[in-house]
């Protein structure tokens, strides 16, 4: 019968443990030492070694010729708990024995001595399942088990395990295996089972793998039953893979704003039978591997791509700015969401690319402060106009570029009422001010962008307005942050540069102060005028500080 890839090569010593080297090294001085504790807890994600790394340690505690921390692989013991005829090692699956009961048997079968080995060992895969009261009842035998008896618990959910459980064991937490390492074992094993393996085929087969040894060799037996001779398009053939190819047209039509090309490409691709889920997965990561390429300099030693597939993403990348590529993943993961949830899988992905083929999914970063349509765009500028309409407020205006205006807002229609404008050197003339003076509609959009570079300072002007007037744009707030931030030049530059950016055009900067309103009376001064107009003395009395009373 044929045994799986994963099976056949399962490592038999810590030396052939791929990518764990930090724990392997470690359990081996221990054992050279005689140091064992009795109580061990492996964790980290599947596939990278806990299992087999418990097997491993299980043999060389009770090995009769131990080797420089190994387990020889020769002796009775080696041979009889790996053939599984010695039963003083078990391998406790707590997925499906998670009660109090499956517990208490253990804990009745840990007063017995081993029968033949040194120790006794009780491997507990999947601990986390174990139910509130089966851990009660693991708690006191972990705690003080016999002299002769270890426990070694596995688990990938570590947040799971109670505080008192891990407080009694030693710890060891594996990583995911690096992909270039995963890469050689595939080459390793392909050799093994007289087969070939691309570097470029081994690569991609390990990023599918995320990490996971035990992933990538079921993968990899997936393609040698198609071919022994295993290439990229070989590895895509095999799981179903979209590939660059494809991903690189899709992205291409969205840099182009072209619909109609991205959504024959997917038709395409679903005609084949190309599950969209996994497509809109691939399309993500492509994304991922063009933000890598904006943001990190030596992006493929994390990528782990061939040479022609890195060249690939980085001349894409450098299309589209970083703002791009998050808005795209964004909108690539809302939809993988969705697709989860049983909509129509396909109908949804089309969806999306339309919206990304959208220009202002190219211009417009996802935000949820800022307005995604023509509709909502149009709603809130006739609330701003509303609400210009609405004041009438007297204000002066001053200039942070060195000049400064002085006179009234400028109303919402013409006026016939004359105005003098007062003349200062540099001063701007008052009556072209209200005759050029209007809302700017495009407010909103200027604080948007000014929040691409900083969201603080973008939440200060959050609330205000703005009027244009020949080269002026005119800011009127409540909140005098925004004003003492426009006092800084840099600030200053930042903004007119998002103005510029939004409306085409260079303004300076100016602001609209009101005139203070009428300062409220002290209470304490009311009270006092009050008794004295009915006849009751009234005196100040000065305080401690130096005040009055």
């Amino acid at each position: 019968m044929y045994q799986v890839l994963y099976r056949k090569y399962r490592p038999k010593c810590f030396a052939d443990v791929v990518g764990q080297t930090h724990i392997t090294r470690t359990l081996k001085n221990e054992l050279e030492a005689g140091r064992l504790s009795h109580a061990y807890l492996f964790t980290g994600s599947r596939g990278t070694g806990k299992t087999t790394c418990a097997k491993i340690l299980a043999r060389a505690v009770n090995c009769l010729s131990l080797r420089n921390g190994e387990p020889c692989g020769v002796c009775e013991i080696c041979k009889g708990i790996e053939d599984g005829s010695i039963l003083d090692v078990s391998e406790i699956d707590a997925a499906s024995n998670n009660g109090v009961e499956d517990i208490r048997t253990l804990r009745e079968e840990v007063a017995y001595t081993p029968s033949r080995a040194k120790f006794r060992v009780y491997i507990i895969d999947e601990v986390h399942m174990l139910s509130q009261g089966a851990f009660n009842a693991l708690l006191k035998t972990l705690e003080e088990p016999p002299e002769y008896v270890i426990f070694i618990l596995a688990t990938t959910e570590l947040h799971k395990i109670p505080a008192t459980i891990l407080s009694r064991c030693q710890r060891f937490d594996f990583h995911r295996i690096s992909q270039s390492d995963i890469a050689a074992r595939l080459e390793e094993v392909c050799k093994r089972e007289n087969a070939s393996i691309d570097h470029g085929a081994a690569l991609m087969l390990a990023g599918l793998a995320d990490g996971a040894m035990r992933d990538s060799l079921s993968l990899l037996d997936r393609c040698l039953s198609i071919n022994t001779e295993i290439t990229e398009d070989v590895v895509q053939s095999a799981l179903g893979l979209t590939g660059q190819t494809h991903l690189v047209s899709l992205t291409s039509a969205l840099i182009s704003q072209n619909s109609a090309e991205a959504l024959n490409i997917i038709a395409d691709l679903y005609a084949e039978s190309k599950d969209m889920t996994l497509l809109c997965e691939e399309w993500i990561a492509h994304y991922r591997a063009m933000l890598l390429c904006k943001t990190v300099k030596n992006a493929n030693e994390i990528l782990g791509l061939s040479d022609n597939e890195f060249k690939a993403v980085k001349s894409q990348s450098e299309e589209l700015t970083l703002d791009n590529i998050i808005n795209f993943i964004e909108l690539l993961q809302g939809a993988h969401e969705r697709m989860l949830h049983g909509v129509n899988r396909r109908t949804e992905l089309e969806m999306t690319v339309v919206k990304m083929c959208v220009p202002a999914a190219l211009t417009e970063k996802t935000n949820e402060d800022f307005p995604r349509n023509l509709t909502e765009r149009i709603e809130r500028l006739e609330k701003i106009v509303h609400n210009l309409s609405d004041t009438a407020p007297q204000p002066r205006a001053e200039s942070y570029d060195g000049n400064r205006i002085f006179g009234n807002a400028p109303p919402s229609k013409p006026q016939t009422v004359p105005l003098a404008a007062t003349k200062r050197p540099n001063a701007v003339d008052m009556e072209k001010l209200r005759r050029e003076a209007i809302p700017m509609t495009q407010w909103p959009e200027v604080i948007a962008d000014i929040k691409k570079y900083s969201k603080a300072i973008g939440a200060s002007f959050e609330g205000s307005t703005a009027y244009i007037s020949g080269k002026y744009v005119l800011v009127d707030s409540k909140n005098d942050i925004c004003f003492e931030l426009l006092r800084v030049s840099s600030q200053r530059d930042q903004m007119r540069d998002s103005i510029k950016r939004i409306t085409g055009k260079e303004y300076s900067l100016g602001r609209y102060s009101y005139p203070d309103e009428a300062k409220p009376k002290d209470p304490l001064e009311q009270l006092a005028q009050d008794a004295k107009q009915v006849g009751v003395p009234v005196q100040k009395i000065n305080d401690s500080d130096g005040g009055q009373q």
